[in-house]
This record gives C-alpha cells, structure tokens and sequence, in this order.
C-alpha cells in the first residue's frame, strides 16, 4: 500500500473544512484505492463530519487493473459515507475482463454511482468502433462514460498522441450509432490549468432571433422555432 503521511492528509482536509464553498471532494493521486483500508475509512470519517462537503469522489484504476482491491472490507467500508461517487480509467474494450466486471458489480451493488474517463490514445483506442465497444461494453457492467480525455503533450508518451480531430470524428460517430448513455464528453485540459473544456461537434448552423437551424447526426437540418411567449 502507499504510505501518505497522516499529517499530510490532515492539513488537508482541514483546508477542507476551513473553506465552506468546498461541496465536492476528489480523492485521487496517484490511485486513492492503494491507500489501506483503515486510512481510507478515516479519510472518507472525516470529510463526513464537514457539513458542507456534500459529495465524496474517488479516482481509480483498480478496477482496471487490480481488480482484486475491491473487497467486501472496502466496498462496505465505502457505502456507510454515501453519497459516494467512484470514477474508474478503462481504455479498450478488452480491459473489461471477468475480474474487471465482478469489481464493478460489488461496487454498484453497494448503491456507488461509477463513472468511465478514458483517455484518447493513439493506436489503442482512437477508433470510433472501438470507443463504441468500449462504452457499450461499460453500460452492461453499470459504468456510465463519462469523460474521453483528449492525451496531454506529457513527455515520453508521444507515440500516443493524436489530433483533436480524431476526437471530434470519434465523437460525431457515436451520436445516432448507439445510446445517449453510451456518448461521454470529450474534454481538452486547458494549459496553464486553465480547466476542463468541451469539444463537441456543432448542430448549430444558425441562430436567428425568431428561428435556429440545425442538422441531426445524420446531416439532415431542421429549423425550429426560437422566441420566447
């Protein structure tokens, strides 16, 4: 297990508790579920005695990858703070293995909420088949998608990187080919920390004050009315 200093984790949650707007709180790393059972039992104690923090998160590849860390110990442990979100990284439809899904079961069938954020790599899964596997193959073992990360310029993973525009084909053909479920949003991290941004294709062709036209995923347009009563 990774060793976080108690002292660590306590300043901040105290930044926590002394900042009352905070209503959300991410617990990652690195991966929160190496953390041990009774630190991550204490962690999830604390944020719940702040009355302002509304809902708990964590970010994980276990699932993924060491689908034996989710234990009835820890699955119980997790469902007496509900609401308790959990936000997993699987990548390609053959990650999804017997394992793999039985983690995600025991995990939805203690009431936690499961969230897919892949990320676009070149030559794993910059196809728009195999996200729509992907993503489909996700729903039947109650992950939701969630978020299609566009790859950081992270030195050492060049041979991954691929162009927005890979990412926009990839999203156009997923609207129509399958389920609104099934459709995340794709997202560009801002440099300079500028945040998460959406990408998506424009339906959108034009915006008047009495009328907007649009096409479908199909590129048939439509107009609709625009006025308010």
């Amino acid at each position: 297990p990774i060793y976080v200093p108690r002292s660590k984790l306590k300043k901040a949650i105290q930044y926590v508790r002394n900042n009352t707007e905070i209503r959300d709180v991410l617990i990652t790393g690195g991966d929160a579920f190496m953390l041990l059972d009774s630190d991550i039992n204490w962690l999830l104690e604390e944020l719940r005695s702040i009355e302002h923090v509304e809902i708990i998160r964590f970010g994980t590849r276990t699932p993924v990858t060491l689908p034996q860390r989710i234990t009835s110990n820890l699955v119980n442990i997790l469902k007496k703070y509900h609401p308790v979100y959990v936000n997993t990284h699987f990548n390609s439809p053959r990650e999804i293995t017997g394992e793999a899904k039985k983690a995600c079961e025991m995990l939805a069938n203690a009431g936690i909420p499961l969230g897919n954020q892949m990320v676009l790599l070149k030559g794993v899964n910059d196809d728009p088949f195999i996200v729509r596997k992907l993503n489909q193959s996700l729903l039947s073992i109650r992950v939701k998608p969630y978020y299609i990360f566009h790859p950081k310029n992270v030195k050492g993973t060049s041979r991954f990187w691929v162009n927005i525009q890979t990412g926009m084909e990839i999203m156009e053909k997923l609207r129509g080919r399958t389920s609104g479920l099934a459709i995340p949003t794709y997202i560009v991290n801002g440099t300079g920390g500028l945040g998460k941004t959406p990408v998506m294709p424009n339906y959108i062709l034009y915006m008047g004050r009495d009328t907007v036209v649009m096409r479908n995923w199909a590129g048939e347009i439509f107009e609709i009315e625009n006025e308010a009563e």
